[in-house]
């Protein structure tokens, strides 16, 4: 089936510079609904086509922004990692930015809408429905975490290095404590085998320079404010109980404890009255699920979800 790609740009939430976004639709004009990604940290919406051209296949077009200070979402190689403090505490700025997308794509193909987010993308899209639910038919929650104890150290470490050495500065010590621990279970022919079993994967994220970067230190901030304010009660309270939500993830993956951390975010959503979720953990992935070699079990489970939504 030939796709249809249209682009888009509109202002970020965060000033930092404007969002480009991008779409893949069926050319025959039979589209059943849209799936929209929240893409993960330090990565990019262009890295998602195969997945796009293949839910196209299945009636679905796809549409995914490159968060303020990734991809194309940039004035400079400067803005890599930096989303201007404040104008995005606890992921907000992402979240405007992401909802801004979810009115264009209802305008541009008038379908209902079903949020996927992936990795620090899970977060932006957990934040987004304590606020915007309505607005959605479904959430795919996909290499979710947990709660994280040393967040709120994180936190703290940021902005004293912040005050010390300014919000654009880019910190090993931060990453380090952020990621530190992720590799240490695989086989270390990269740093960042973590991401999949998949080398020629890996080796193409390390090979794109808007893959991998570092986060300013007042990002890596952001990103540990996101995951507290997901992680707290209230967020769990805030989030309608009967909307559909399909958590997944691999068993291998380090961002989810291998599959400790979603099975607590799942039992919490039961826990506060949710009846409307499912949740597969894939034996023997890592983090980038959609990337696998196994990836398109995980697009037809994807789709057999998103049809399942729209069809009730």
């Amino acid at each position: 089936m030939k796709v249809i790609r249209k682009e888009y740009s509109y202002p970020s939430a965060t000033g930092v510079a404007d969002i480009f976004a991008r779409s893949w639709a069926p050319e025959n004009g039979e589209i059943k609904a849209v799936l929209q990604i929240s893409h993960g940290m330090a990565e990019h919406g262009e890295r998602y086509e195969e997945l796009g051209s293949f839910l196209c296949e299945a009636g679905y077009a796809v549409i995914i922004n490159d968060h303020a200070g990734h991809g194309r979402s940039i004035n400079s190689d400067a803005d890599l990692g930096y989303f201007n403090g404040d104008k995005n505490k606890a992921g907000i700025g992402f979240v405007e930015d992401v909802h801004k997308l979810t009115k264009l794509a209802k305008e541009e193909f008038n379908k209902p809408v079903i949020l996927m987010g992936h990795s620090m993308g899970s977060f932006v899209a957990r934040h987004y429905i304590t606020k915007y639910a309505d607005d959605i038919a479904g959430a795919i929650i996909c290499g979710t975490a947990g709660p994280n104890p040393a967040a709120g150290a994180g936190i703290v470490a940021a902005s004293l290095i912040e005050k010390i050495k300014g919000s654009k500065h880019k910190s090993e010590f931060i990453n380090g404590l952020a990621f530190g621990a992720y590799n240490k279970r695989f086989e270390g022919r990269t740093p960042f085998d973590w991401l999949s079993v998949n080398k020629e994967n890996i080796d193409k994220y390390i090979a794109d320079k808007y893959c991998g970067f570092l986060f300013t230190v007042s990002g890596y901030k952001n990103l540990f404010e996101v995951l507290n304010f997901v992680s707290n009660a209230n967020a769990f309270s805030a989030t309608p109980k009967d909307l559909p939500m399909y958590l997944i993830a691999g068993t291998q993956d380090p961002v989810g404890s291998y599959g400790k951390g979603v099975k607590i975010v799942y039992d919490k959503l039961k826990e506060t009255g949710h009846t409307n979720l499912d949740i597969k953990l894939y034996d023997g992935l890592r983090h980038e699920i959609h990337n696998e070699d196994d990836r398109f079990t995980v697009y037809a489970d994807i789709i057999a979800w998103c049809d399942s939504v729209i069809a009730k």
